[in-house]
């Protein structure tokens, strides 16, 4: 069996020199060359106990490949490999005994990287011819590895692959490989993966699509030809992006985000204030005036914008003012109602003051308001005694929301007697409603 190793090593040789000879524009030839084992066959005697060992691992064995790549990612490759296999249950009188191991096989490999990385792992399927000694069997094959460089053109290779017989009586088994791997092609300066004699820029990195010239922003146009090589952009805009689609690049586009004539440079014909004078021309193109002037307007249409205008914020001012002396209003007729008084009483009670004191918050949160406080009585009693005690109960509040920190000149006060009922004197649930205080704003 030793000769016809050797014969095999010589022909695995051949055609791996003719492999290094080769060259191809863009797919490297390889070739790797290391030891294999092989992992758990499973022949089995007649009596079902496993004939060979698990592993089997022979010093002098190899596994010698070459392949190209055909398309894309995908490599087809030629492997010859040489190992033994020894017997499981040795004769008391023999040492182990060991079978040759030879193997032809056709793979075909995906990568599932460009190889241009360091670490490029595949898988690979495809078919051989297996003899153990003198019987042999076709195989099919698939399994995973993976190359692992070292450069450009050198590396290592480990490699797993299950490899089932056609036959009952060929070996089922799993072979695995380690060892060096080399690539092979033209010379290729930038290593692009464009040899140079076919890289328009040999000595700068570029992309298939760009003949090996770079192109920064991958929009297809060369950066030496790309009048904007970070942006992309279409190669009718020498490689410059036309967000508005307008004909201009934003480059030279006065208004990039605008469709505009090339001739305006790419704006649109404008008149934004309206006044017959295109913004490109109008000297004052947010404010409408006379052509004669370059569409500025004149001092009195200046002033008469400054009067319509000082108009405008002062209807506004008055709207805003009415809106918190409503809500202030709204905030005093409700708390104003816990004010209670006796009859015949102008002074506070407990429940009075705490009422005040809300008042007055309200009050000090509008500092340039200014309040008039009402009093009023009920109708029992006399006119004159009841505008008197109106005027001590309005009084009361007055001097009370004072002491809080009420503006003196911000607060005034008045008593109006019975004048002014707002329910019904002859009830006592309407006279305990008259017999109150009022709060208004007088500014």
């Amino acid at each position: 069996m030793k000769p016809f190793g050797f014969f095999l090593i010589a022909i695995a040789l051949v055609i791996s020199s003719q492999y290094l000879h080769s060259q191809t524009i863009n797919s490297p030839w390889t070739t790797s060359f290391g030891p294999n084992a092989i992992n758990n066959p499973v022949r089995d005697q007649e009596a079902g106990l496993g004939r060979f060992k698990t592993w089997n691992l022979n010093a002098a064995g190899f596994r010698l490949s070459a392949g190209r790549l055909i398309k894309d990612r995908i490599t087809f490759e030629a492997v010859a490999s040489l190992n033994s296999i020894e017997e499981n249950y040795p004769t008391e009188d023999s040492k182990n005994i060991e079978f040759p191991y030879v193997a032809l096989d056709g793979m075909f490999k995906y990568q599932f990287t460009d190889g241009l990385g360091s670490i490029d792992p595949y898988t690979t399927i495809g078919a051989g011819y297996t003899w153990l000694d003198t019987i042999g069997a076709g195989t099919i094959n698939g399994g995973i590895g993976t190359n692992i460089w070292i450069g450009n053109s050198f590396g290592f290779n480990i490699q797993s692959v299950y490899k089932h017989a056609f036959e009952d009586y060929g070996l089922q088994h799993w072979q695995h490989s380690a060892g060096i791997i080399f690539r092979f092609g033209g010379k290729d300066t930038d290593n692009d993966g464009l040899n140079d004699d076919k890289d328009a820029c040999p000595e700068l990195f570029g992309t298939f699509e760009t003949n090996g010239c770079p192109d920064t922003d991958k929009d297809g146009v060369i950066d030496s030809q790309d009048l904007c090589p970070n942006n992309f952009g279409p190669t009718a805009m020498r490689g410059c992006p036309d967000n508005d689609g307008d004909g201009t690049p934003d480059k030279y586009d006065k208004c990039p985000k605008v469709k505009g004539e090339i001739k305006d440079d790419g704006c649109p014909v404008f008149d934004t204030d309206k006044d017959g004078v295109i913004d490109r021309k109008d000297k004052c193109p947010q404010q409408p005036g006379s052509p004669q002037n370059a569409g500025c307007p004149t001092k009195q249409q200046i002033q008469q914008e400054a009067q319509q205008k000082n108009i405008a914020q002062n209807q506004q001012q008055v709207e805003r003012n009415n809106a918190i002396k409503l809500k202030v209003t709204n905030e005093l007729n409700t708390l104003v109602n816990a004010v209670l008084f006796s009859n015949g009483n102008a002074l506070l009670t407990n429940s009075d003051m705490a009422a005040l004191d809300n008042i007055a918050k309200v009050m000090l949160a509008q500092p340039n308001m200014k309040f008039h406080i009402a009093g009023h009585t009920d109708t029992i009693g006399s006119s004159e005694t009841n505008m008197l005690l109106s005027q001590k109960r309005a009084k009361e509040a007055r001097n009370y929301l004072i002491s809080k920190g009420i503006n003196i000149n911000n607060l005034t006060s008045q008593g109006y007697g019975e004048e002014k009922p707002i329910a019904d004197n002859s009830t006592e649930d309407g006279r305990l409603k008259n017999r109150r205080i009022e709060i208004f704003i007088v500014n």
